[in-house]
């Protein structure tokens, strides 16, 4: 499986569009952390705070996991390569893992900007807003609670699975759908419903509760240092347990599909 991975891994990183995936998440994170200062520190009027949460990582991410999925996944079903691991002897199981792998990783690499900007933001004497507008790595960069360096870094490396977890269902999408539109269309259509939960959590009571048990809850969207460790513990569980599910179901659908 391992070589599998190398495969995977190597196809995808010389693909044009997992570098301006990157370009797109670094331009973004850049602006974002921009503008965030901008406000902060009264320099930028509050009115571009849609702007700047535009550019957050919770709304870019959601875009490019779902390309991210369509490249590595979709693209093999396209060009009929999903054969050749299959003919080779590779059992469907580690066909799913090895892609799940491969997508966690870059995903990781293409989420690092936004990391990136919040590590040097955290580390500045400086006061950063989005007018109330803030989640994800954002939602860290804007707390006004001040904590330890190891603090932070649980409180990132738990913001970055609650990603990883989400974004997990861009790889169900893509076995499933196989086309590149239908997922990224799925997929923003999810995470714009979702938001819409999260905003207006008190009418959406029945579904809000049921999302408390998923990374899609409207706690995890906003984590930040006031977050208690049970919390966290709780947080890290649960995306934990979903993306076991996440990929069993992938493997179930990838398993009984007929590969033509």
């Amino acid at each position: 499986m391992f070589n599998l991975v190398r495969a995977y891994l190597y196809k995808t990183t010389k693909s044009k569009i997992f570098w301006v995936l990157l370009a797109l998440t670094t331009c973004s994170a850049t602006a974002m952390f921009s503008i965030a200062y901008g406000i902060g520190n009264n320099s930028i009027n509050e009115s571009i705070s849609n702007v700047g949460f535009l550019l957050s990582d919770m709304n870019t991410m959601s875009i490019v996991g779902a390309v991210l999925a369509t490249t590595l996944i979709c693209s093999d079903f396209d060009t009929k390569n999903i054969h050749h691991p299959i003919i080779s002897g590779f059992a469907r199981i580690q066909i799913v893992i090895s892609k799940a792998i491969v997508f966690w990783i870059l995903l990781i690499v293409l989420v690092s900007p936004y990391i990136i900007v919040t590590i040097i933001g955290l580390s500045m004497d400086s006061t950063f807003s989005m007018g109330g507008k803030a989640a994800g790595f954002l939602s860290i960069l804007t707390s006004t609670t001040s904590g330890s360096f190891g603090e932070y870094v649980t409180i990132m490396c738990t913001m970055t699975i609650v990603y990883l977890a989400q974004l997990t269902t861009c790889i169900l999408l893509a076995f499933a759908l196989r086309k590149s539109v239908l997922v990224v269309a799925a997929y923003y259509m999810m995470s714009m419903f979702f938001g819409q939960v999260a905003s207006f959590q008190d009418s959406f009571e029945m579904i809000d509760k049921v999302l408390s048990f998923t990374p899609y809850s409207a706690e995890y969207l906003t984590i930040n240092l006031s977050m208690s460790k049970g919390d966290i513990i709780s947080a890290v569980s649960i995306c934990i347990i979903f993306i076991v599910v996440i990929i069993y179901l992938t493997f179930m659908t990838f398993r009984k599909a007929e590969i033509k």
